[in-house]
């Protein structure tokens, strides 16, 4: 991860603040682009858990979330909220994530690609560890956003940067169901 533009982890309140609930709708989006019961699902750079508690929801006890972050400051906020038993947390730095090859259904990753480097390296290990017919779920900050929220516009990717990496990598784009005035939700598959 490029130490520049990660996120502070001190300012992790930010991150559970009840505005971001209203402005995301995490359950909804999720449900959206298909998290079932059952799945194992990644959710890379999982900060204190914001997402991670929605994604274990429509999991449910019968599937695996796995909250990766590589701060580990981020990890303790995230485990001291209780997580439900099928999330399991791992202090790991991106790019690499240190999960066996074909393991996992849906890797969500939410506001953390534009903070790492080398990106067809992520790219690449994001493939390796889903299996056949697994999805990658990139929601990101738009350059051109609306609002202020979010990193500086100069640390933000272009929704063609990160699609031109994921079909470098071997990825088949699909359709995205959502967008928003101030991010991008980019969906693609393991097809080989």
């Amino acid at each position: 991860m490029a130490d520049s533009k990660r996120f502070d982890p001190k300012k992790h309140a930010i991150l559970l603040d009840t505005s971001r609930e209203a402005k995301w709708h995490p359950r909804a989006l999720l449900r959206a682009i298909g998290v079932q019961p059952g799945q194992v699902v990644v959710d890379l750079g999982c900060g204190p858990g914001f997402w991670t508690f929605p994604l274990a929801d429509l999991v449910t006890p019968r599937g695996a979330v796995w909250a990766l972050d590589g701060s580990r400051e981020m990890l303790d906020v995230l485990i001291a909220r209780h997580p439900p038993q099928q999330v399991h947390t791992m202090c790991a730095e991106l790019p690499r994530i240190p999960l066996p090859a074909a393991s996992v259904d849906l890797i969500w990753a939410a506001f953390v690609v534009h903070e790492v480097e080398p990106i067809d390296h992520l790219m690449r290990d994001m493939l390796r560890v889903l299996r056949l017919g697994g999805r990658v779920a990139i929601l990101d900050w738009r350059p051109d956003a609306v609002h202020e929220d979010g990193p500086p516009r100069a640390h933000r990717l272009p929704a063609a940067l990160i699609r031109r990496h994921l079909q470098e990598a071997g990825f088949i784009l699909r359709e995205s169901p959502w967008q928003h005035e101030d991010a991008y939700l980019i969906l693609a598959e393991k097809v080989v």
